[in-house]
C-alpha cells in the first residue's frame, strides 16, 4: 500500500480534548475512563494537552514521604551531603523521564505495555508488572499510614487500625474514573497543598525552639554518595512514575512533555519538596511529618495532610491498578477491569499500613528501587541503544502477545541478576552502610543497562524477540500522527469483543472468524493455543475487511 493510496491518511478532524471532571459526562466515557486504556494503545479523542498531563502529574510532587525522606537523609548525613544529593537526583532523574516522557508519548502505551517490547517478552515482563505493582502498594501503604497517623493523632477517639483502614480505602472512589478524575482533584487539591508547604516552612521555622547548624556535619565525599544512594531508588520510581501519565500526549506535543514531565515530577521534588523536608527535619528534630504538621499549623494541618495525601495516593492507587492489571492479563489470562485491581490496592494499603511499613522507609524503599534501577537500565538500553544503535529488530516498540516471544532472557536476565547483586550490596552494607547503597544502584542500574547490549552484541539475534513478524500495515512506525492512527479506516472491530480499535493494536489471528483480534482480547485468550506463532499466517487487508464485513452480518442477523 503506497502513502498516496493509504486511506488513512485523509485523517478525520482533530477530536476535543477530553475535560477533566470528578464524574466523566456519558456513559461511554465513563466506560472510558474506568478503565483508561490500562492494556492498549491510548487512541487520539482520549489524549490531553501538556497542560492537563503537568497539572495531573503534580499529584507525584505532594507526597509527605517526599519531607520524611528528605529529613531522614538530612538527620543521617547532614545538610550539605543531602542538597547535593538531591540537585545529583535532579540531573539524572530529568535526563530518565525525559526519555521515558518521549516513548510512552508517542507510543501511547504504558511502562508495562513498552516493557513487553522492550526485550522481556509477553510473559517475561510479567515479572517487571509485579515488581512496578508491589513498589506503587508500598508507596500507597506509607501514605495511607502517615494519614492516619496524623487523624489518628488529632482525633484519637478512634483506634488506629479504623483510621488505616479509612486512608487506605478513601482513594478507591478518587481513582475510580483514572486519569480524568485524577485530573480534576490535582487542579482543585494543587493550591492548597502550595499554599499548605509554604505555611508549614514558614511556620516550622518560627515557632522552633531549636537552632539547627546547616554546616554540621560537614560535606564529605562518602556522605554525598551515601545519601545520593538512598536517594536514587526514589529517582528512578519518579522516572517510571511519568510514563503513566506522559502516554496521554498528543504526538504533536511530544517535545512540550520532555519538559513538563521532569521539571514537575524531578525538579519540583528535589529542588523543593525534599530541601523543604530538610529544613523541616532541622528545626522540628524530627523526620516524621505525620508527627509534627499538625503542631504546627494547627486545624489546617489536619486539611493540608489530608488533601496532600490524597493527591499522592491517587496516583499510587491509580500506577498501580494499571502494573496490576497488565500482570494478571499475562500470567493469568484474566481481565477483571482495572476498577477490580484499585479495590485491590486499597486492601493491599492497608495491610501495609497495619504492618507500618513506614518505619522501616530506607529499608523497604532501597530494596524495591533497587529491582526498579535494573529494570529502568534494561529500558533505556533498550530505547537509546539496543534498537537505534544496534538495529536488532523490531525498530518498533511492539506490546502484543500475537507477535512477541513468551520469554526474552538477555533483558531478564540482566534485570534478575542486577537486582540481586544490587540488594546484596545495598541491604548487607557491603563495604559499609554509607557505601552499600550507591555500589548497590549503580551495579543494578549498570548490569541492567549493559547486560542486554553485551548479549545482543555476542549472540547476534540468537534470542529471537519477535515470534513472527507483523505486517508493516499494522505496525504504528511514528510517522502517523494521532488523528491518522483514528480515522475511519483505520478502526476495525474485533473479532471477539467488536470494539472498534486501530488496527496497530490489533493482531491477525488464525482461530476467529474475521481474521483479527484487539490485543487486549489477544492477550487472555485461553484456548488458541497461541496458533498465530506456530503456522505462516499474513492475512492481505482486503482478506481482513471481507471477513469483518461477513462477520458483523452475521451478529446483526442473531437474535437477542
Amino acid at each position: 500500500m503506497t502513502a498516496t493510496s493509504d486511506p488513512r491518511k485523509s485523517a478525520d478532524p482533530p477530536t476535543k480534548w477530553v475535560k477533566a471532571s470528578l464524574i466523566p459526562k456519558g456513559a461511554e466515557a465513563r466506560r472510558e475512563a474506568a478503565e483508561d486504556y490500562a492494556l492498549r494503545k491510548v487512541p487520539a479523542h482520549w489524549k490531553r494537552p501538556a497542560f492537563s498531563f503537568a497539572i495531573s502529574l503534580s499529584g507525584l510532587t505532594s507526597s509527605v514521604f517526599f519531607l520524611a525522606l528528605g529529613g531522614q537523609l538530612t538527620l543521617t548525613f547532614g545538610f550539605p551531603a543531602a542538597m547535593a544529593s538531591f540537585v545529583a537526583g535532579t540531573i539524572l532523574g530529568w535526563a530518565g523521564s525525559a526519555v521515558i516522557a518521549r516513548v510512552t508519548a508517542m507510543t501511547g502505551l504504558d511502562l508495562d505495555l513498552i516493557t513487553r517490547g522492550s526485550g522481556f517478552g509477553f510473559l517475561g515482563s510479567a515479572v517487571t508488572s509485579l515488581i512496578y505493582a508491589v513498589n506503587w502498594m508500598m508507596y500507597a501503604a506509607i501514605e495511607a499510614a502517615y494519614l492516619g497517623t496524623a487523624l489518628h493523632s488529632t482525633m484519637p477517639g478512634l483506634p488506629t487500625p479504623v483510621w488505616f483502614l479509612i486512608t487506605a480505602f478513601v482513594s478507591v472512589p478518587i481513582c475510580w474514573y483514572g486519569f480524568t478524575q485524577n485530573d480534576f482533584v490535582q487542579r482543585w487539591l494543587g493550591p492548597i497543598f502550595l499554599a499548605g508547604l509554604v505555611w508549614l516552612v514558614v511556620a516550622g521555622v518560627q515557632d522552633s525552639h531549636l537552632d539547627p547548624s546547616f554546616s554540621t556535619p560537614a560535606f564529605t565525599v562518602v556522605g554525598f554518595l551515601g545519601s545520593l544512594g538512598a536517594l536514587l531508588p526514589n529517582v528512578v520510581i519518579q522516572i517510571l512514575g511519568t510514563g503513566d501519565f506522559s502516554r496521554f500526549i498528543r504526538k504533536a506535543e511530544v517535545k512540550k512533555a520532555m519538559l513538563a514531565g521532569p521539571a514537575v515530577v524531578i525538579a519540583a521534588v528535589y529542588l523543593v519538596s525534599f530541601p523543604a523536608g530538610a529544613v523541616l527535619a532541622l528545626y522540628t528534630g524530627s523526620d516524621n511529618p505525620g508527627t509534627y504538621i499538625t503542631g504546627v499549623l494547627g486545624v489546617f494541618g489536619l486539611v493540608w495532610i489530608t488533601a496532600t495525601q490524597l493527591r499522592i495516593n491517587n496516583m499510587n492507587f491509580y500506577s498501580g491498578s494499571l502494573a496490576l492489571a497488565n500482570f494478571a492479563s499475562r500470567i493469568l489470562h484474566w481481565v477483571p477491569g482495572r476498577r477490580f485491581w484499585v479495590v485491590f490496592v486499597g486492601f493491599a494499603a492497608f495491610a501495609g499500613a497495619m504492618a507500618h511499613v513506614e518505619e522501616h522507609l530506607l529499608g523497604v524503599v532501597s530494596f524495591m528501587g533497587i529491582f526498579c534501577l535494573a529494570w529502568l537500565g534494561v529500558l533505556i538500553a533498550d530505547i537509546c541503544v539496543i534498537k537505534p544503535r544496534l538495529g536488532v529488530p523490531p525498530g518498533h516498540v511492539e506490546h502484543r502477545r500475537g507477535y512477541l516471544a513468551n520469554w526474552g532472557v538477555p533483558a531478564l536476565g540482566s534485570l534478575l541478576v542486577g537486582a540481586v547483586g544490587g540488594a546484596v550490596l545495598s541491604l548487607g552494607a557491603i563495604p559499609n552502610a554509607a557505601m552499600g547503597s550507591i555500589l548497590g544502584d549503580a551495579l543494578a542500574f549498570g548490569i541492567g543497562f549493559g547486560g542486554p547490549i553485551v548479549v545482543e552484541l555476542l549472540m547476534r539475534g540468537r534470542f529471537a524477540r519477535l515470534a513472527r513478524t507483523p505486517d508493516p500495515d499494522w505496525v504504528d512506525d511514528f510517522s502517523n500522527t494521532d488523528e491518522e492512527l483514528e480515522s475511519a479506516d483505520n478502526m476495525l472491530p474485533c473479532g471477539n469483543c467488536a470494539e472498534k480499535v486501530m488496527r496497530e493494536d490489533m493482531v491477525t489471528c488464525p482461530v476467529t472468524d474475521s481474521h483479527v483480534l484487539c490485543s487486549v482480547c489477544c492477550a487472555m485468550h485461553r484456548t488458541c493455543g497461541e496458533a498465530c506463532k506456530t503456522m505462516d499466517f499474513s492475512p492481505s487487508d482486503a482478506d481482513v475487511r471481507r471477513r469483518i464485513e461477513i462477520v458483523a452480518v452475521r451478529r446483526a442477523e442473531e437474535p437477542r
